[in-house]
């Protein structure tokens, strides 16, 4: 049975990665695409252009919502309200508060929802969780994680992505955008022991409120734990490192690395991050009718822990 979706907002830089699964899947159906901005809906799709998201959520089973911050508290809401389940960009809201308040109101609507956090999905990270959980790395000294990309160098956020330059808009600027991303997968990976940050500085691309990255240092499980997120670092990519008494583990985009000091480092390989990923875990989700009860926690709990750092900082 065809799966048909709604697409929410086209000026986000995964937009391409939206089309492309949806592309892929052979269930899955584009039935209708609606922006604030029109001029922000690709050609490719402008025949599923609907004016008005009442619309688009009329024609669809499922909302993926890429749509600029300040409007994803509203259409998240109508869509649950409309019974579609949620695939939302993160953050959720522009605030934590605003977030929880999204979220009570789509776990009353009883709708489910997922934020779309694709390192989640990563297999490498899963095999790193494997050796944290078997404990091969022994008690831990330290971690730092980074997660970076060349966007405000190359001029993603021009134009209909011009939003996510804007605080006001997005809520976050380039560090809460990737931090989110990494605070999420360290939760995901010790979720007895999620990581804290506290204090964090950001770069600042000239005057204003906006940033295009920073550093936050805090601890996790235990050790002292450092995040470096950027929009301004060519090549970019995904890098964690855990040091522990009995060994190191690297994770460098799909490769997951452990040495543990004696022999050559045991080496698994696997597919680099992947935003689409998201995604197909959430058509997956569909396909079973399997969802987890409070999908929108995690990322709403991540950006809890980096506005609480920020304030601060």
């Amino acid at each position: 049975m065809p799966i048909d979706v709604a697409l929410l907002g086209c000026g986000h830089p995964h937009v391409p990665d939206v089309l492309g699964v949806l592309a892929s899947e052979p269930d899955l159906r584009l039935v209708a695409a609606w922006d604030a901005d029109p001029s922000a809906i690709p050609v490719a799709i402008a025949g599923a252009a609907v004016s008005r998201a009442e619309t688009a959520l009329r024609r669809a089973t499922a909302a993926v919502i890429c749509a600029p911050t300040d409007q994803r508290p509203a259409l998240c809401v109508q869509a649950a309200r409309a019974g579609c389940p949620i695939l939302v960009e993160k953050p959720v809201a522009r605030s934590v508060a605003e977030a929880r308040g999204v979220a009570r109101e789509v776990a009353r609507s009883r709708t489910p929802a997922m934020a779309a956090l694709f390192l989640r999905e990563l297999p490498a990270l899963a095999r790193l969780a494997g050796l944290l959980r078997e404990r091969l790395l022994g008690r831990l000294a330290g971690a730092s994680a980074v997660l970076a990309h060349p966007g405000a160098l190359d001029g993603w956020f021009d134009g209909p992505r011009a939003w996510m330059r804007d605080p006001a808009r997005a809520g976050v600027g380039g560090f809460g955008d990737l931090a989110l991303h990494v605070v999420d997968a360290l939760a995901a990976l010790r979720a007895d022991e999620p990581p804290a940050l506290h204090a964090v500085t950001l770069d600042r691309a000239g005057a204003g409120r906006a940033d295009v990255g920073g550093m936050g240092i805090g601890t996790w499980a235990g050790a002292p734990l450092t995040v470096r997120a950027s929009w301004a670092a060519r090549p970019g990519g995904l890098e964690v490192v855990i040091a522990g008494a009995a060994g190191t583990a690297t994770l460098r985009e799909g490769v997951l690395e452990l040495d543990r000091g004696r022999g050559t480092p045991e080496r698994w390989v696997g597919p680099p991050p992947d935003a689409g990923e998201a995604v197909r875990a959430f058509a997956n989700r569909l396909r079973a009718r399997r969802f987890p009860r409070d999908g929108l926690a995690p990322a709403v709990e991540a950006q809890a822990v980096l506005e609480a750092a920020v304030r601060v900082g």
